[in-house]
């Protein structure tokens, strides 16, 4: 017969009542019965209960087992005489029996007063309401922290039974049990502290704390960094430098302030456009021909007759222009007479005026001059009148018309392209001399054509705008030089050139050179070196620092902060060391 037969394991709940493992124990119909006792179970620590236990154990012929180790309750279960196993692996048996059975047993005491328990009439009552009804007065026994118990079972039948009777094999006798003395029963309930366990603990506790230490070393060392803040009084000094400016200028001349500049420039085209208020006569041109002649006067004659008149020549009569329309040449005629020769042309010239209007037309016999004819005078008459001009007045493009548009774009705001020139030589790395913003000669163009007929003219300029910038390395050495001219280098120093706030009054400017007036405040402070300080200060707490710096004339604070916040003196690696310096 196996083991699983005649056994029967059942696993109690640490808050199940006496009335329900009862129960458990009826409805089992194996031989044996394995109750798997919790921690800090206080049911099995009254000596009614397992009484209570054992007998509905019996009364089945049955063979009850406890799986536990709390020492609260092997006495009792070994007064009782019930068997108790410490693991999966023990043989079960009757615990040792206490040094006074009185405290646990009372002939007096009857569970029941001559009647039979009946577990399914008290399942619903309470352990100490099963006592009180049999006159018992429980008492608890002082509960000890219980150890852990393997809730894995494997009893074995050569452990449990070895004969019908249901008796353990290695069950004590009651000979046995009394001939144990006092002494050992007293060191059996004692607990041998576990001292490879408390050596673990401490041998890792030990190495949790060197590696804390550890870390914070390699932190302190790794992580550490100080930023000392040198608070120091300054003075103004200024600077009034005149700069001559020039692109063509290749180095910086300290003597004479002549520094190289760089001409930033750029184009913008704007239109205005404005009514026309001329007018023009745009009817018929007058037409027609002019004979012309010349006389030359000398005390010799001439050899040959005057230069020819060319084509589209310009000629005038009563205030109205006209142009020829062919080429004249000339012949003399023979005749000399009081020193003067007479030339005649060779033939009649078409004439055509220059603008139409009825005022072109002329009567026959109207006298005409040729401007700057040079060789002699020429003179013209019309041998027929000039006619077919008509009137027809429009308005047309004039003078006025054009300054009036020029003059609007001369008024446009120039503010943005000079935001935008500054803005490129910033860009550049160079300082804008905002003065030397210079605007360059207009190419105007106007549309229609002066004299042209319409309505409305359109101008239209295209203008280059050009600026001066300068490095500013230029500029702070001439007012270095300046200001160290003015105090006691071997004591103060240039804390601030001033470059940055400069004042510039341009006296001329071309758009590629100009002469500029500078004024610079510089600040001057205590002669401070912070590659001197970090050398200083290296390795050193933080009192011996302000110390060591405070003795620096010029010096009104310092303030030193460290990191991580463990550190107490400054590192000895200079390039963890940050200076700032400050004027007041």
């Amino acid at each position: 017969m196996s083991t699983e037969d005649i056994k029967d394991i059942i696993y109690i709940d640490v808050d199940e009542e006496i009335t329900g493992i009862i129960d458990k124990i009826q409805e089992s119909d194996k031989k044996v019965v394995a109750l798997v006792l919790p921690k800090r179970a206080s049911v099995f620590q009254s000596i009614v209960n397992l009484k209570l236990l054992k007998r509905a154990a019996e009364k089945k012929s049955q063979n009850l087992v406890l799986i536990t180790s709390e020492p609260s309750i092997l006495p009792i279960a070994g007064a009782v005489g019930i068997h108790v196993a410490k693991t999966p692996h023990s043989k079960p048996e009757i615990p040792a029996h206490p040094d006074s059975v009185d405290q646990y047993e009372d002939e007096s005491m009857d569970l029941d007063n001559g009647r039979e328990f009946d577990p399914k009439s008290s399942k619903e009552k309470a352990v100490g309401e099963l006592a009180a009804a049999s006159g018992v007065a429980l008492t608890e026994e002082k509960i000890h922290k219980p150890e852990d118990i393997d809730e894995t079972i494997d009893i074995s039948d050569e452990s449990l039974i070895d004969d019908a009777t249901g008796k353990g094999e290695n069950e004590p006798s009651k000979s046995k049990k009394s001939k144990k003395s006092k002494k050992d029963k007293k060191d059996s309930s004692l607990k041998v502290p576990d001292f490879n366990k408390f050596r673990k603990i401490l041998i890792i506790g030990g190495i949790v704390f060197a590696s804390i230490i550890v870390l914070f070393f390699l932190f302190g060392n790794l992580l550490n960094k100080a930023t000392i803040t040198i608070q120091t009084t300054t003075q103004p000094v200024n600077a009034s430098i005149t700069l001559n400016l020039d692109t063509a200028a290749k180095s910086l001349n300290t003597a004479n302030s002549n520094v190289p500049a760089v001409a930033q420039s750029t184009q913008k085209s704007s239109s205005q456009s404005v009514p026309t208020t001329g007018q023009v006569n745009n009817g018929n041109k007058a037409t027609g021909s002019v004979t012309f002649s010349s006389v030359y006067c000398s005390s010799q004659p001439p050899s040959s007759g005057p230069p020819s008149l060319p084509a589209n020549s310009g000629i005038t009569s009563n205030g109205v222009s006209y142009l020829t329309q062919s080429t004249t040449t000339f012949s003399s005629t023979g005749s000399f007479y009081k020193g003067c020769t007479s030339f005649a042309a060779n033939d009649n010239t078409s004439v055509i005026a220059q603008s139409g209007g009825s005022n072109g037309n002329l009567s026959s016999g109207s006298s005409f001059e040729v401007p700057g004819s040079g060789y002699g005078q020429i003179q013209g008459t019309n041998p027929n009148a000039l006619t077919g001009g008509t009137d027809n007045m429009v308005n047309a493009v004039s003078q006025n018309d054009i300054n009036a548009a020029t003059q609007k774009i001369g008024s446009q705001d120039t503010s943005s392209v000079k935001t935008a020139l500054e803005n490129q030589l910033k860009q550049a790395g160079l300082v804008p001399i905002a003065g030397t913003f210079n605007t360059g000669t207009a190419n105007t163009v106007a549309s229609p054509t002066l004299g042209s007929a319409g309505n409305q003219v359109t101008v239209t300029q295209t203008v280059t705008y050009t600026m001066l910038g300068v490095q500013q390395s230029y500029l702070s050495q001439l007012v270095t030089n300046s200001v160290n001219q003015q105090i006691n280098t071997s004591q103060q120093s240039i804390v601030d050139d001033g470059v940055s706030t400069a004042q510039y009054n341009v006296i001329q400017s071309n758009g590629t050179t100009a002469q500029v007036t500078m004024q610079a405040t510089a600040s001057v402070g205590a002669k401070l070196d912070t590659s001197t300080i970090k050398q200083e200060v290296a390795g050193k707490k933080t009192a011996d620092v302000e110390s060591t710096i405070k003795s620096d004339p010029g010096v009104t604070n310092v303030t030193v902060k460290l990191s991580p916040f463990w550190v107490s003196s400054v590192p000895t690696d200079q390039k963890k060391i940050v200076i700032n310096i400050t004027k007041s």
